[in-house]
Order: structure tokens, then sequence, then C-alpha cells
């Protein structure tokens, strides 16, 4: 079996989006005689586990835990441990002097995050690892982007290592950076540090044609688009549940950048105007939702009684939850990375075969895909009234799934390209 060493700092029983591209690729590579050995953090600061995700780690595959020591151990003995989780990177998107300055120090100080102590020790042990088991293919993947720190000083050392950086988010050109307030010197180092990543990767991998194209014009060499999937044995048993409710579900982060105002306004008027549907509604959230937006939707008199905040949900969990919705909803970024951006939800719920409700930029990846039969997209700035007509011919069950083949999303597939991709290399 050909080696391929995989950097990932989110693995099991770590749970959220950034676990499940790499571990759902382990999973099939070692179908197709390929065998991964995954470098992870023994103890990394993420507070939500999902145990479950464990058995999709074939026994086959080598995992390497190395300590990691990360500078949010100081913020909790100062501030306390926030309950919620880092993995966004943004400390809060609170308007206090504290949390501005925990962004500002986490952005300009701890570049590119605060992983960034984790890279040299990495490097140090894995050093001999490579040597030992001859490996020539090796995988990181970000953010955190100080994973590709670590690959590219292996690549410095073994110049005949295939080194693939993938790309589940930008990085330069990833919104949420505003919200550090770098300053002009700190921007430029993260410039720098992307500038040697993208320029020394045999491969550039990411998940959206628009993201792939941002990275060509930022000077990546070879650039490729593997999008993210969904894994149809964990949809094998999935039956849709029949249920007297109306149920809108939104599962995962909610925040300041991925809030649909104009969703809830519909939504409002409709329970005003329609009876039978302020009856039958009911909205379901999981995940980190952003508080603001949580007020946001209690203050309007017709869905406050309607809103079920869920928590954190397993994975197993979240699918058992697409299966009473009658709406699933997706959220981009609104703004110029969420254009590109493909959640690993969107294949999740195409699986589904069930009516997805999307909102972000004007133009997206994701408007390109639903427009060809699996959903509906507004623009966040969309017309109120367009909304409530798509969420009635859902209620209604005017509103035809097209039923397009989905298999070259899934996962088993989405892993056959990618070694057709290292085969090349």
């Amino acid at each position: 079996m050909k080696k391929i060493l995989i950097i990932s700092y989110y693995w099991p029983p770590n749970t959220g989006s950034g676990v499940q591209r790499w571990l759902k690729f382990s999973k099939y590579l070692v179908d197709l005689n390929w065998l991964p050995i995954i470098v992870t953090p023994k103890n990394p600061y993420i507070e939500l586990k999902d145990s479950e995700l464990l058995n999709d780690v074939s026994d086959k595959i080598k995992v390497i835990k190395l300590p990691i020591w990360e500078p949010y151990s100081f913020k909790d003995k100062l501030f306390g441990k926030d309950k919620k989780s880092q993995t966004s990177g943004l400390i809060s998107k609170e308007n206090t002097f504290k949390d501005k300055l925990l962004n500002w120090v986490r952005g300009n100080l701890f570049i590119p995050d605060p992983k960034k102590y984790w890279v040299n020790p990495t490097v140090n042990s894995l050093k001999s690892i490579i040597k030992e088991q001859k490996i020539n293919y090796i995988v990181s993947t970000g953010p955190p982007h100080s994973m590709h720190l670590i690959a590219l000083e292996l690549k410095k050392i073994f110049s005949n290592l295939k080194w693939i950086a993938d790309f589940r988010d930008p990085w330069t050109n990833l919104d949420i950076l505003n919200d550090f307030n770098l300053s002009k010197r700190s921007l430029k180092i993260h410039k720098s540090l992307e500038n040697n990543v993208l320029k020394n990767a045999d491969l550039v991998l990411t998940v959206g044609e628009r993201w792939a194209a941002d990275f060509k014009d930022l000077g990546a060499k070879n650039v490729k688009v593997i999008t993210n999937g969904y894994d149809s044995d964990d949809f094998k048993d999935f039956k849709a549940l029949d249920t007297d409710k109306f149920i809108l579900g939104h599962y995962g982060i909610m925040n300041h950048l991925r809030n649909p105002s104009n969703l809830w306004k519909a939504l409002n008027e409709l329970c005003l105007e329609n009876n039978d549907f302020n009856k039958s509604l009911e909205i379901r959230l999981s995940g980190n939702i952003d508080k603001n937006i949580l007020n946001e939707i209690s203050k309007y008199p017709f869905l406050n009684s309607k809103l079920v905040n869920l928590g954190f949900l397993n994975h197993k969990d979240v699918i058992k939850e697409y299966s009473m919705a009658s709406l699933l909803l997706l959220l981009l970024f609104d703004s110029k990375s969420g254009e590109g951006n493909y959640p690993g939800k969107l294949f999740e719920y195409i699986a589904t075969k069930k009516p997805i409700l999307s909102f972000g930029p004007t133009e997206s990846d994701v408007k390109n895909i639903l427009k060809n039969g699996f959903g509906i997209y507004h623009a966040y700035k969309g017309d109120v009234n367009s909304i409530k007509e798509n969420i009635l011919s859902v209620y209604n069950h005017k509103y035809v799934n097209k039923g397009l083949d989905s298999t070259k999303y899934s996962r088993k597939h989405l892993t056959k390209e990618l070694v057709k991709i290292l085969e090349e290399l």
C-alpha cells in the first residue's frame, strides 16, 4: 500500500466540519490501496466531541498523536473558560473592550493562528517517521493554517515529498480576518506565509471553483477542486419521518456573517397571514448560534414560541434531525469568501433528497448547484415576498425536488477522484 501522511488538527473524537473531510477520505483511501497515517494533536483545545465518529477510523489507519501547547490556556486563566468552541478562531463578536482586545491579540500575535507552537516540535517528530516509514506523500489541511507550515518545513527537508496543501477555507481571503483588526505588518506576514505555502506545495487542493481561481491568482502553481461530500454509509438507513409540524432546520454555526434576517421577517409575516402555517411552523436550530441572532428571532411575536434551540448534537443525531425537517436551511458567509464556499452540509442535504433553502451572496458556487434542481437560493438582501412564495411552495407540496443523481458527491466517489490526482503528481 502507498503511504500518505495527513496532518490535521481536527480528528475524532473531536467533531465539527473540519473533521469530516479527511476522516472520510481516509476511510475510503484504505479501500483503494492507500495507507493513511494521521498526525493530530494529543490534547487539542476543543470542547465538543463526538466519540461515534471513531467508528469511521479503520484499524488499518495509523494515528499519531503529538502533544500541543496552545495559548488559549492563558486566556482561560485570566478570564475563565468560555462555553463556546474556539474552532472558528474568533474569540467573540461581542462589542466589549475585553473581546476586542482578545481578538486583536489572537490576530496579531499568533500568526497564522494559536496552533503555531505545534509547528517546530511536530516537524522534529515527523522527520524520523518520514524516513522510517519511507513516506512519499504528505497532506496538510487547514485551517488552522499552521498545519501547512509544518508541511512546508518538511518539504524543505525532504524535497522528494509530494505535498498536497488542502484548503477547506481561504487564508488571507477569509472575511473573518477583518474581525481580528490586523495591522499592516500582521497582514503582510499572513500573505508572505500563504505565498510560501502556495508556491511550494506540489498541489493546492480546495473545495470550490471560485476559491481555486483565487488561489491561482495568489500564485499557486497547481490547483485542483474536490468538493466536500456525503458518506452514503451515513444515509443507508435514512428515512424521511412524517410529522404534523412544518420544520425549518439548521445545524451548525450561525454567526454574524450568516444571519438571514429577511427569512425571519418572511416567516413572521407568513404566520400572520396564514393560520395553518402559523400552527405548524417550528424552527429547529443546533450548534453554536450567535445569541444576537436568537434574540432577533425571539423579538418577532409569531416566532418566539416556535424556536427550538437544540444545542450541540453529534453527527448521528444531526442526521436524525434531517429526517424530521420539512425544509433544510443552508447559510453561506454573506461575503466574498461565501461566494466560493461549498459547506459539507450542502451535500448531506442533497443526500436526503429534501428541499433546501439557502442564503448567501448574490452570486455563488452553491447558487449554481442549487439552480440545477437541488434547492432554492436567495441573496441575503433578497425580496421578502419571493422568500415567502418559495417557503409556501414547499409547505403546500408544490416544490418538486428533481431527484438528480448525487453519487458524484459521495465520499467514496470523491476519494477515487483524489487518488487519480495523487497518482498524477
